[in-house]
């Protein structure tokens, strides 16, 4: 039977409750304690201020929970006599779960000051409502900026559209104002920005750039520098691409300003190699 360590655990972990609202995402009742179990017990070092569960730890709190070989929480002595863990670290198969969100990678740390989680994994992925993004290097969490950044090999997926780059910025919707109380956070995706050897795959187009940004309500993608699409046997390239993926539709320019946005200025003509069908093949 796997031992429960919940009273210790909630001693030890009452200024979690105090100084912040979670491990990583915020709780939809952070009043709630934060109860640990772990199958191989919690350890106290206090000389080096840290708490240490081991073996398929388990910390909750409302929705939110943190699953690990081992969580360490680090913390240091207040003015008054109290604690302020200021940092916690998951160690080995780490999974996180909130009301909308799954983050698994092996390694993550949460810097409770910074508002900060950084996880890292090969790979290491974060599933929302309504997309999911994965990493070779690392996803960081920035919280009060509502951003999740993605790094090495990074893609993410929505729908039938796959979006890829070194470097995927995702940003989340605003929270909808509430009715006095802090209103929640929406786990739903609006945008996101790609740097570096950017490829979006749409309806069978792939196409590629330096630069991309795909705004997931209107579902209109825009890529610049040096840009190269190909549709079925056709390639095409140029300065600036706008990309409708739910009509299916390309739209390649020399730049930005010819598109009408705001962006670098001229770059090279357009360029297009048509290839026809030979006759008799319809797909």
């Amino acid at each position: 039977m796997r031992p429960i360590f919940k009273y210790i655990s909630v001693l030890c972990l009452l200024p979690l409750v105090a100084q912040a609202q979670t491990l990583s995402f915020k709780s939809d009742d952070p009043d709630k304690p934060i109860e640990v179990v772990a199958e191989r017990g919690i350890e106290w070092r206090q000389d080096e201020k840290r708490f240490i569960a081991r073996g398929d730890a388990r910390a909750t709190q409302g929705d939110v929970e943190v699953v690990a070989d081992e969580l360490i929480a680090h913390y240091r002595e207040t003015d008054n006599g109290g604690t302020d863990v200021y940092r916690v670290d998951a160690i080995g198969s780490v999974t996180i779960t909130s009301a909308g969100e799954t983050a698994t990678g092996s390694a993550a740390v949460y810097d409770f000051e910074q508002a900060v989680l950084v996880m890292e994994g090969s790979p290491v992925r974060l599933e929302t409502s309504d997309g999911v993004v994965t990493a070779y290097d690392t996803i960081q969490y920035w919280e009060q900026e509502n951003v999740a950044v993605a790094e090495g090999n990074a893609m993410a997926v929505q729908g039938g559209q796959k979006l890829t780059a070194d470097t995927l910025t995702a940003r989340f919707k605003e929270p909808v104002s509430g009715t006095g109380a802090v209103a929640p956070r929406s786990s739903e995706l609006s945008r996101i920005e790609g740097y570096g050897n950017v490829r979006l795959e749409s309806k069978g187009d792939i196409i590629l750039g330096d630069r991309g940004r795909y705004d997931l309500a209107s579902g209109i993608a825009t890529l610049d520098g040096n840009v190269r699409i190909t549709s079925d046997r056709n390639q095409l390239s140029g300065g600036f691409a706008v990309v409708d993926t739910k009509k299916g539709t390309s739209t390649l320019f020399a730049n930005a300003t010819e598109a009408g946005v705001p962006g670098p200025g001229p770059g090279p003509r357009v360029r297009a190699l048509l290839v026809p069908r030979p006759k008799g093949v319809t797909d």
